[in-house]
């Protein structure tokens, strides 16, 4: 490699460069993959307390548990697939295209002989290598011939073959999470069906059209399903338990008040709060949370041991939830038109900082208005005649001028 440093190199020398690291990249690939197929006819993990290579090597290293699966799982295909490996180990495709080709030729159409099986493979492979291919012409090629074969009569046909299905959900950065999946076309229709009216444009009351993109639109609209099969109770008993988000937080971190800080003086402030799958969230996030959900007080010895668990208390009952459902009518920040269905119950005074769960301290808000609440200068209180009144930031409006919120007629 050029030893000179970026700054010294001309046009031509970055791009020289770059290329040369790329191929270097492949290659380090190629020999991690060779290595991991000799791993798997070796009991190298014996006595190591790992069950698998992906966790091992997630232990031994930096590299997050999807990526080591992603890797072993390619390994673990090529061993089955000797043309796709030397494809591969040869430089002519990536470690992504790789997959693509090797999992097809390993899952083909139910109706497809070892001949055609055979023929779609360099077929695949002859697209995978050329340099302006992409998964997507790969992955369009592939759907080309499962359509081939779907047609004929003596099989499911691929599009409906529930069989094929797959799903991923992985973690990301900031603990965001990837979703990724391939349905079929009857449970593929149900999903669209469910989305469409969750993910439909929504304009405000004074006729401002929604600014939403479509992708962030379906995603809402994702997280709206979820939230309702979660407050449905539909899901079953996993660990003796209904399906729930678990957050943990430090008392002294979820408050705001000095008065309580001082009852806590051994309590740690960490400045995030803690969840099973995607780790640490921000303390404004846990807070939106714990206003409408069952919160379970444990103490702690210094040493992190549970030395008692308190009953479990809702913020808001359901009786509760009715009338504000009739004060507020729905999302109570101005100009949003949120049915009251699809709102959390949020607290104005914050329960961590001794707030009654009374209707004079809830209010209804949206996904959207809720974490605007938690996460900016906007602030909202009940006024005289028990209806919202809303306060923007300064960067909002200098002066602040009070704003009242939305409120249907029949509330008046």
């Amino acid at each position: 490699m050029n030893s000179r440093e970026a700054w010294q190199l001309d046009g031509e020398g970055l791009k020289s460069e770059v290329l040369d690291l790329v191929h270097a990249r492949h290659e380090l690939q190629s020999r991690m993959v060779l290595l991991i197929v000799e791993m798997f006819s070796r009991e190298v993990l014996g006595g190591k307390g790992f069950r698998a290579i992906a966790q091992w090597l997630h232990g031994s290293t930096n590299l997050e548990i999807g990526e080591c699966s992603l890797l072993v799982g390619l390994a673990r295909l090529l061993m089955l697939e000797p043309v796709v490996a030397d494809a591969f180990h040869r430089g002519d495709t990536d470690a992504l295209k790789a997959r693509q080709v090797a999992s097809f030729c390993q899952h083909p159409p139910k109706n497809m002989t070892l001949a055609d099986v055979d023929k779609a493979r360099g077929i695949l492979l002859g697209l995978a290598s050329k340099n302006i291919a992409d998964c997507d012409a790969v992955r369009a090629a592939i759907r080309r011939i499962e359509k081939q074969y779907g047609k004929r009569e003596d099989g499911v046909p691929v599009g409906e073959d529930s069989e094929r299905n797959e799903f991923y959900a992985s973690k990301g950065l900031y603990g965001r999470v990837t979703v990724k999946g391939d349905l079929d076309a009857v449970n593929g229709a149900r999903l669209i069906t469910l989305l469409s009216s969750l993910s439909a444009p929504t304009p405000e009351k004074d006729g401002v059209k929604d600014t939403r993109t479509p992708a962030l639109r379906r995603a809402d609209g994702i997280c709206e399903l979820l939230r309702r099969y979660e407050r449905a109770g539909l899901g079953p008993v996993e660990g003796g338990v209904k399906p729930h988000i678990t957050v943990t937080a430090s008392a002294k971190d979820m408050t705001d008040l000095k008065v309580l800080k001082d009852l806590l003086p051994s309590t740690e402030e960490l400045g995030f709060a803690w969840t099973d799958w995607v780790g640490p969230i921000s303390i404004d996030t846990a807070r939106m949370l714990a206003c409408d959900c069952i919160v379970t007080r444990i103490l702690l010895d210094k040493n992190g041991v549970p030395l008692d668990c308190g009953k479990e208390a809702r913020t808001a009952t359901v009786p509760q939830r009715r009338a504000l459902a009739v004060r507020d009518g729905g999302c109570a920040f101005p100009g949003c038109g949120t049915p009251s269905g699809w709102c959390d119950a949020h607290h104005i005074v914050h329960w961590g900082d001794g707030g009654p769960t009374d209707l004079d301290n809830l209010i209804l808000l949206c996904g959207h208005h809720h974490r605007t609440l938690h996460h900016t200068e906007w602030r909202v209180e009940i006024g005289p005649d028990r209806k919202s009144v809303f306060y923007p930031p300064m960067s909002v409006d200098p002066h602040q001028h009070p704003i009242g919120g939305n409120s249907p007629p029949t509330a008046a």
